[in-house]
């Protein structure tokens, strides 16, 4: 499937694990990472993976081992335990939420998500990732392994 990304995506460089460094505690997908891309004017892609009880947090792996001194599938874990779960050497950053991303990037660089469906459970597009979050949330395009979010603006959604 070939997909035209907006010209947002093209303008910039996009921070793959966005813009991680573990010298300066920003492990990928976390907070810090984000606030670094966007401060450095960079894109940012990022990890979504879908706790027990239906939320959409940030995360790569599909097992807690590498990036947090806990263990199992990030899917068995809800999402108030999920976002518990500090990340190691990230001076105490949590595993974030979708929401909490989007609120920190605020429509300011490009934005591109991969879904992780370990088990192709979500099925295409799942309406779980559709769920509106006003002010912040925009069209969702499906591509065929990542996914675009536009920034609010361009979705027709404003500040």
């Amino acid at each position: 499937m070939t997909v035209d990304l907006p010209l947002e995506f093209l303008a910039v460089p996009i921070a793959h694990w966005v813009y991680h460094d573990r010298s300066a505690c920003r492990r990928e997908n976390s907070r810090a990472v984000v606030i670094a891309a966007v401060e450095a004017g960079y894109g940012i892609e990022i990890d979504l993976q879908m706790t027990a009880d239906g939320e959409a947090v940030v995360f790569h792996d599909y097992g807690l081992d590498r990036l947090t001194a806990k263990s199992g599938p990030i899917t068995a874990r809800t999402a108030s335990e999920a976002k518990a779960i500090p990340l190691t050497e990230a001076d105490g950053d949590t595993i974030p939420s979708l929401d909490d991303i989007l609120f920190l990037v605020d429509g300011r660089v490009p934005l591109l998500i991969e879904i992780k469906d370990q088990d192709g459970a979500l099925g295409p597009m799942s309406d779980l990732w559709k769920r509106p979050r006003p002010g912040l949330c925009t069209a969702v395009a499906e591509t065929g392994g990542a996914d675009v979010v536009q920034p609010p603006q361009r979705a027709g959604l404003g500040r």
